[in-house]
């Protein structure tokens, strides 16, 4: 073989070398570069809340993600993101030390993470309490007035709404009194509409067929709940609220009256007796155009199964026990005897 030709050989096969050595760095590259985007750790720890501040760059996020241990390589990781074409927004995303840096990216590119926020809805609770109740929770940012807008809006997910009579939108007693977990970025109708769903959860199925009749025993469970403290008072009030009903009396409750003066929980005077209003129980017959307040799963046990009696009367004492009575002479002399004295 000529020299040139044994020079040229020579290049080419140092080319090839070159190439080779190349190929496998870029390959080691690869690899390496893989390895860098798996997943920091098992995800043994809790997960983590990452701020996105406005204006804050891919380098700089990295760089914070991996001194928090959520990712292997700041430098790898920037690099995939920018492929991925990422744009940040600021805000909260919620990851682990589980995920791979392309579900990482995932979350940075998805929905903000909202923080879980609890309130609780005491039994007894009417709607004004209600919407004061989620306005003073902290985290939520819901107002009343937002709150009480929401239960005037129609669509809600929630077939037993048929039960009200033609005509009222009221929504008092069908927000279920619980404990609530919501994120904190909910909406006013999110909330109401999760309490909808808790009252068709656990009361709908206690309800009797007939749309008139369940109606009817929620307005008497919610008037139960604002009457009697105790639960064995429940079915026996509840039979006052039926004896009444049947011999076609007013039912004459302070509770209902003060209700629609939007007193709830206040004494009624002389004066309130006197005013006009729907649900004014001395001077309209029946049971109040809707429910008075939030009645729990006791009280409308109570309204469901009440007790054999011939009472018409009860009057409540300061401790909050009641004292039944058949006749009005009985009971004007158990409101001298009770009403300043347990």
């Amino acid at each position: 073989m000529r020299r040139g030709e044994r020079g040229r050989l020579g290049v080419l096969f140092a080319l090839i070398g070159v190439v080779v050595v190349l190929a496998l760095l870029a390959g080691a590259v690869f690899v390496y570069g893989r390895i860098q985007l798996e997943a920091a750790d098992t995800g043994t720890e809790a997960p983590t809340v990452v701020t996105v501040t406005a204006g804050e760059s891919l380098d700089q996020l990295a760089t914070s993600l991996e001194n928090q241990g959520l990712i292997k390589s700041a430098l790898f990781f920037s690099a995939y993101a920018r492929i991925r074409g990422v744009q940040l927004h600021a805000g909260l995303y919620q990851v682990d030390s589980a995920m791979a840096a392309s579900e990482i990216i995932n979350v940075l590119g998805g929905p903000q993470y909202c923080r879980p926020v609890t309130f609780v809805i005491p039994e007894g609770f009417t709607v004004d309490q209600v919407a004061d109740r989620i306005a003073a929770t902290k985290g939520l940012d819901i107002t009343r007035t937002e709150y009480l807008a929401a239960l005037t809006q129609s669509g809600y997910t929630a077939p037993f709404l048929s039960i009200r009579p033609a005509g009222d939108t009221s929504l008092e007693g069908l927000l279920f009194p619980a404990t609530y977990t919501v994120p904190d970025c909910a909406t006013a109708r999110q909330v109401v509409q999760k309490q909808l769903t808790a009252f068709a959860q656990n009361v709908v199925p206690k309800l009797p067929s007939s749309p008139t009749q369940a109606y009817d025993d929620l307005i008497a469970a919610s008037i139960i709940q604002a009457e009697a403290r105790f639960a064995a008072d429940f079915p026996l009030v509840a039979s006052v609220i039926n004896n009444r009903l049947a011999a076609h009396m007013d039912l004459q409750i302070d509770a209902i009256v003060m209700y629609g003066l939007h007193e709830s929980g206040q004494p009624m005077s002389t004066a309130d007796e006197g005013i006009a209003t729907p649900y004014n129980s001395y001077q309209n017959p029946g049971l109040p155009p809707t429910p008075i307040d939030s009645p729990g799963l006791a009280t409308l046990g109570g309204a469901l199964a009440p007790a054999t009696t011939t009472n018409l009367f009860y009057v409540t004492d300061p401790c909050g026990h009641n004292h039944y009575s058949v006749t009005e002479a009985v009971h004007v002399q158990q409101v001298d005897e009770y009403s300043n004295s347990c």
